[in-house]
């Protein structure tokens, strides 16, 4: 459709104006100021936890389930962009998931793979359905993570999440989020994990 058509401009409003809404955390705090987004110790644990996040949430519960909220070829967040060095209206790969146990939402994650062709090493993932990321991630010996970053936001900046959490008086709490990209020859993930309350307001 060309540039100047009406309804392509009228898309590319909404796309902005969506951009706008779901800006994510804008300002990411490296390991040593972790204690400037979440002071208690509880939450600390779950954020810096270093191998499989999956594994963790299976020994409080062997029942986990991944929720697919979207899984589609979008613009990612502004913030996302800008960490993967993608140009602007950019389009990745983009996956939203929910980390359940026994209806309860433990982890919103974002996946954020761009340039996702048949020949980006990530391309199995396009398939990976309800299965957790972690359990493949983990598994490859020769992908290299980066350090995380951490922030602190409301719940409603995460596309997707607020209308399947189904509890608006959750919008403005806090969403505790790490982030940290992995690579795989030479290819860039970017992913991101959102700790929800029903998670962080039991014991660890």
């Amino acid at each position: 459709m060309p540039a100047n058509n009406p309804l392509s401009k009228i898309q590319a409003l909404i796309q902005e104006k969506t951009q706008l809404k779901f800006s994510g955390p804008q300002f990411w705090k490296p390991p040593g100021l972790i204690s400037r987004i979440a002071p208690a110790a509880q939450t600390q644990s779950w954020l810096k936890t270093p191998t499989s996040l999956t594994a963790r949430l299976r020994k409080h519960c062997p029942e986990l389930e991944v929720v697919i909220l979207s899984e589609q070829f979008e613009t990612p967040l502004i913030n996302e962009a800008q960490k993967l060095g993608l140009v602007y209206n950019e389009e990745a790969w983009v996956r939203c998931v929910l980390l359940k146990c026994r209806q309860r939402s433990w982890i919103y994650a974002r996946t954020v793979i761009p340039r996702m062709d048949a020949q980006n090493p990530w391309q199995e993932l396009q398939t990976l359905g309800a299965k957790p990321l972690g359990e493949i991630l983990f598994d490859k010996p020769s992908v290299n993570r980066s350090a995380f970053e951490f922030s602190k936001d409301s719940l409603a900046h995460w596309p997707h999440l607020m209308k399947h959490l189904n509890a608006p008086e959750l919008a403005h709490k806090p969403g505790f989020a790490r982030r940290s990209v992995f690579k795989q020859k030479g290819a860039p993930l970017l992913l991101t994990e959102v700790f929800l309350p029903g998670l962080l307001d039991q014991s660890s």
